[in-house]
């Protein structure tokens, strides 16, 4: 019995072994796109799909109910973009809006309580694949007027993301694979954090609770 078990737990590591992303499988999966042309990201896009490697942010993302975000040209200058996001949380809509500025295949957002930098990886059609890098001050704060438990009593927290988004509420299953695919190449191990229910509705824009960072 107990050569049984080494044989199978050898056939089962060989299996997984060989179905790991190689290195040149993930190159193409992983390489940034040009954002010279940033008119594919403009409009609203739905958050389909995330993973985190943050207890906190983590936490966010389980009362997540829907969310979506709106990129539109900034008139202030051709490398800034603006953002307007709505989030429900928990069923209470919370809304907000940023600056973006391009740098290279890089976009920025920077205020005085967050910033976050991320590149849009390829992805399928109408959709976007932003690997982010984040950190925010005092979000504390908002997890305690969401009631959320904040797994950590840290100010300031840092994370890695990577989010699926689409103009659509919802994108074909070998999307989705791709899009794990992926996410494997950037090191998040396990299912995703976040997964879209599309039963749920979303909130209109302007609606809720507008938060400044």
């Amino acid at each position: 019995m107990k050569l049984w078990v080494s044989c199978l737990v050898l056939v089962l590591g060989s299996c997984l072994s060989s179905s790991a992303m190689s290195p040149e499988e993930c190159q193409p999966l992983v390489t940034p796109l040009s954002l010279a042309d940033p008119s594919p990201m403009f409009g609203k896009m739905h958050f389909l799909m995330g993973f985190v490697e943050n207890e906190v942010f983590n936490a966010i993302l389980k009362v997540t109910d829907s969310s979506w975000v709106n990129i539109s040209q900034s008139s202030a200058s051709p490398n800034e973009l603006l953002m307007t996001e709505g989030n429900k949380l928990n069923g209470t809509c919370i809304s907000s809006k940023f600056t973006m500025t391009l740098e290279e295949d890089m976009a920025k957002i920077k205020t005085a309580n967050l910033s976050c930098t991320f590149y849009s990886l390829p992805s399928c059609e109408g959709c976007l694949a932003l690997n982010m890098n984040s950190s925010v001050v005092g979000l504390k704060d908002l997890l305690d007027m969401m009631k959320i438990e904040s797994p950590t009593e840290a100010d300031e927290v840092h994370t890695h993301a990577f989010y699926l988004l689409a103009r659509n509420t919802t994108v074909d299953a070998s999307d989705l694979e791709h899009f794990k695919k992926q996410a494997e190449c950037l090191g998040f191990k396990g299912e995703p954090n976040y997964q879209f229910d599309p039963k749920n509705d979303f909130c209109e824009e302007g609606e809720g609770i507008f938060v400044a960072y």
